[in-house]
């Protein structure tokens, strides 16, 4: 493969930025990531405002928080063998999907510490899906792109960066929703309470507004045309070109020899 590298011309950035932004499978995944990535983040930097606010467990949300954090990592390596077993795809839809009952559940039930700590262990097992997944994802997106463009190289930092870019983009934007949002209800920082308004956009900032960005997400992962059998597929074609680019260059180094 190094060989290979060696005697291709260098493409220059934008000849392969184009070409990166041109492949369907890569858009597809960053705009279904971009997606769940800011209903996390959004419920994420909201809670524990409507737990303090809303909930009215001022005391509790340190503890909450640290559910959704311990949920999220224990869980890992439950994502990492459901994806081996059932394939990426699957697992991105049970994983994700499976945070929207409770958002729902956690707004329309009254006031709960048992419920808020059943949410919050749910929705942390959903972070864990939202954030490891899509990462999984991006070496297949990677593989079919150089199955498609087999004499371009070296286009893996701009998979990667802009992957980490739509990462802080999301935040930002989630920040400034959250911003703006509670700004516009009236929102007073440090009060003791706060009005019916700014109440009724936290219950929104942490249910329904994750909740539809989930759904659209997820519309756009299933648009994503790479399933567990396309990723064999590559796979063995990608194995296949090694093969057949080693075996190629033991013909010519045998020839080489003779000549000497």
């Amino acid at each position: 493969e190094s060989s290979e590298l060696q005697s291709d011309k260098p493409v220059s950035f934008f000849h392969g930025l184009k070409l990166v932004m041109n492949h369907g499978a890569y858009i597809k995944l960053i705009a279904g990531f971009l997606f769940t990535s800011l209903a996390f983040m959004l419920l994420e930097g909201n809670f524990a405002l409507f737990c303090t606010y809303t909930l009215g467990f001022r005391n509790e949300f340190q503890n909450v928080l640290l559910a959704i954090m311990l949920s999220a990592t224990l869980t890992i390596p439950l994502w990492q063998w459901f994806l081996t077993h059932f394939g990426k795809k699957t697992a991105v839809y049970v994983g994700i999907s499976s945070a929207i009952p409770f958002l729902i559940m956690v707004v329309l039930l009254d006031s709960n510490l048992i419920v808020t700590y059943v949410v919050a262990v749910a929705a942390g097992i959903s972070v864990a899906a939202a954030f490891l997944l899509p990462w999984s994802m991006l070496p297949d997106v990677i593989d079919d792109f150089k199955l498609q463009h087999p004499d371009s190289h070296g286009h893996e930092a701009i998979f990667f960066s802009f992957y980490v870019f739509f990462t802080k983009f999301t935040s930002g934007v989630s920040l400034g929703i959250s911003t703006l949002s509670l700004d516009f209800a009236g929102y007073q920082t440090r009060g003791c309470s706060q009005p019916r308004e700014v109440n009724v956009t936290l219950k929104m900032l942490v249910s329904a507004v994750p909740v539809g960005l989930i759904l659209v997400g997820l519309l756009l992962f299933k648009l994503y045309p790479i399933d567990e059998e396309k990723r064999r597929k590559n796979k063995k074609a990608l194995q296949d070109l090694r093969e057949e680019s080693n075996s190629s260059s033991e013909s010519d180094n045998t020839e080489l020899a003779s000549i000497v």
